[in-house]
């Protein structure tokens, strides 16, 4: 009598290795590049809360010039703006080992409405990153 085998033979366990291969090899490249996309985004985003914060400031001085960060003097560094103090416009500080902003912005010379411009640059800086670029809006 012969007793009846259980189990995967060899060229089955051969075919499921290979098909397995294929596919991680396939998928391995949708993922291999997404450390730059989510720099970007990263870089992106920061530049994009900068922007708005600068509008609700400016809106928030329009209406009433008591309140709100005072952005109306010449030599405004962009770095005062992100890191969280009382004359901040963000109300958390940015991760410093992550960024740095860099601009100054003259609004004296400018008048209430012009805007300059912040650069936030990842930290170390990778070529092919692309940085964010947030206007800022002088207040009256």
């Amino acid at each position: 009598m012969y007793k009846a085998q259980k189990g995967f033979t060899l060229i089955e366990l051969v075919v499921v290795i290979v098909l397995l291969g294929i596919l991680g090899v396939t998928a391995l490249g949708k993922f291999q590049d997404l450390s730059a996309d989510a720099q970007e985004a990263a870089n992106s985003g920061v530049a994009s809360e900068l922007s708005s914060a600068s509008s609700i400031n400016y809106a928030a001085r329009v209406l009433d010039p008591t309140v709100a960060v005072d952005l109306s003097a010449d030599g405004i560094t962009c770095a005062s703006l992100v890191d969280g103090s009382a004359t901040s416009l963000l109300a958390v500080a940015l991760p410093v080992t992550k960024y740095t902003v860099t601009g100054t912005g003259n609004c004296a010379t400018g008048g209430p409405g012009s805007t300059f411009t912040c650069d936030i640059e990842e930290i170390p800086a990778v070529a092919g990153i692309v940085n964010g670029t947030a206007a800022v809006i002088c207040t009256p």
